[in-house]
Protein backbone atom coordinates (compact mmCIF):
# COMPACT_ATOMS: atom_id res chain seq x y z
CA UNK A 1 0.00 0.00 0.00
CA UNK A 2 2.77 2.27 0.76
CA UNK A 3 4.58 2.05 -2.35
CA UNK A 4 1.20 2.28 -3.97
CA UNK A 5 0.78 5.90 -2.43
CA UNK A 6 4.31 6.81 -2.97
CA UNK A 7 3.79 5.85 -7.04
CA UNK A 8 0.83 8.16 -6.56
CA UNK A 9 2.61 11.01 -4.99
CA UNK A 10 5.65 10.68 -7.60
CA UNK A 11 3.07 10.90 -10.67
CA UNK A 12 1.26 14.52 -9.16
CA UNK A 13 4.46 15.77 -8.93
CA UNK A 14 5.48 14.38 -12.20
CA UNK A 15 2.05 15.97 -14.01
CA UNK A 16 2.50 19.38 -11.78
CA UNK A 17 5.86 19.75 -12.79
CA UNK A 18 5.07 18.96 -17.09
CA UNK A 19 2.02 21.61 -16.12
CA UNK A 20 4.46 24.32 -14.71
CA UNK A 21 7.19 23.87 -17.32
CA UNK A 22 4.67 24.17 -20.15
CA UNK A 23 3.45 27.42 -19.04
CA UNK A 24 7.13 28.38 -18.44
CA UNK A 25 8.07 27.51 -22.11
CA UNK A 26 4.96 29.19 -23.44
CA UNK A 27 5.31 31.83 -21.47
CA UNK A 28 9.42 32.30 -22.73
CA UNK A 29 8.53 31.27 -26.44
CA UNK A 30 6.16 34.85 -26.30
CA UNK A 31 8.55 37.07 -25.13
CA UNK A 32 11.12 36.13 -27.37
CA UNK A 33 8.63 36.17 -30.05
CA UNK A 34 7.47 39.72 -28.82
CA UNK A 35 10.78 41.21 -28.45
CA UNK A 36 11.83 39.62 -31.71
CA UNK A 37 8.64 41.34 -33.99
CA UNK A 38 9.07 44.92 -32.11
CA UNK A 39 11.70 47.18 -33.10
CA UNK A 40 13.21 47.88 -29.43
CA UNK A 41 15.49 45.43 -28.49
CA UNK A 42 14.47 44.32 -24.77
CA UNK A 43 17.57 41.94 -24.53
CA UNK A 44 20.17 41.93 -22.01
CA UNK A 45 22.36 39.43 -22.55
CA UNK A 46 24.71 37.89 -19.99
CA UNK A 47 25.88 34.68 -17.57
CA UNK A 48 24.93 33.48 -14.64
CA UNK A 49 26.68 31.13 -12.22
CA UNK A 50 24.16 28.65 -10.33
CA UNK A 51 24.97 26.64 -7.10
CA UNK A 52 23.31 23.22 -8.27
CA UNK A 53 21.57 21.57 -4.46
CA UNK A 54 20.93 18.19 -6.74
CA UNK A 55 22.70 14.88 -5.61
CA UNK A 56 20.85 12.87 -8.70
CA UNK A 57 23.11 12.68 -11.98
CA UNK A 58 19.56 12.19 -13.71
CA UNK A 59 18.12 15.25 -12.19
CA UNK A 60 21.32 17.45 -12.37
CA UNK A 61 21.00 16.40 -16.19
CA UNK A 62 17.18 16.84 -16.74
CA UNK A 63 17.65 20.25 -14.96
CA UNK A 64 20.53 21.52 -17.23
CA UNK A 65 18.68 20.60 -20.17
CA UNK A 66 15.55 21.99 -19.15
CA UNK A 67 17.18 24.97 -19.29
CA UNK A 68 18.69 24.51 -22.76
CA UNK A 69 14.91 23.75 -23.76
CA UNK A 70 13.66 26.82 -22.60
CA UNK A 71 13.92 30.26 -25.11
CA UNK A 72 16.05 32.96 -23.67
CA UNK A 73 18.46 30.77 -22.14
CA UNK A 74 21.14 28.10 -21.94
CA UNK A 75 23.07 25.75 -20.09
CA UNK A 76 26.84 26.52 -21.07
CA UNK A 77 28.70 24.43 -18.91
CA UNK A 78 29.00 22.77 -15.64
CA UNK A 79 31.48 22.53 -13.20
CA UNK A 80 33.27 19.11 -12.94
CA UNK A 81 32.14 18.63 -9.12
CA UNK A 82 28.74 18.98 -10.52
CA UNK A 83 27.77 21.83 -7.91
CA UNK A 84 27.76 24.85 -10.11
CA UNK A 85 25.88 25.27 -13.74
CA UNK A 86 27.06 27.98 -16.17
CA UNK A 87 23.68 29.51 -18.07
CA UNK A 88 23.65 32.21 -20.21
CA UNK A 89 20.52 34.23 -20.11
CA UNK A 90 19.06 36.31 -23.05
CA UNK A 91 17.06 38.49 -20.93
CA UNK A 92 19.07 38.94 -17.47
CA UNK A 93 17.82 42.23 -15.86
CA UNK A 94 18.98 41.20 -12.34
CA UNK A 95 21.21 37.99 -11.58
CA UNK A 96 19.94 37.22 -8.18
CA UNK A 97 16.40 36.97 -9.40
CA UNK A 98 17.36 34.60 -12.08
CA UNK A 99 19.28 32.33 -9.93
CA UNK A 100 16.21 32.34 -7.81
CA UNK A 101 14.16 31.77 -10.17
CA UNK A 102 16.54 28.61 -11.34
CA UNK A 103 16.31 27.50 -7.58
CA UNK A 104 13.69 28.33 -6.26
CA UNK A 105 11.24 26.81 -9.08
CA UNK A 106 12.97 24.48 -11.50
CA UNK A 107 15.81 22.82 -9.43
CA UNK A 108 13.12 22.59 -6.11
CA UNK A 109 10.31 21.05 -8.80
CA UNK A 110 12.87 18.48 -10.39
CA UNK A 111 14.20 17.30 -6.79
CA UNK A 112 10.75 16.42 -5.87
CA UNK A 113 10.72 13.94 -8.62
CA UNK A 114 13.93 12.77 -8.75
CA UNK A 115 15.27 12.28 -5.24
Amino acid sequence: MRSFLYLFVRLFRLIAFIVYYLKELVLSSLYVAYDIITPKDLMRPGFVEVPVDLKSETAIIALANLISMTPGSLTVDMTPDKKKIYIHAMYLFDKEKFIQKIKGQLERRIQLIFE
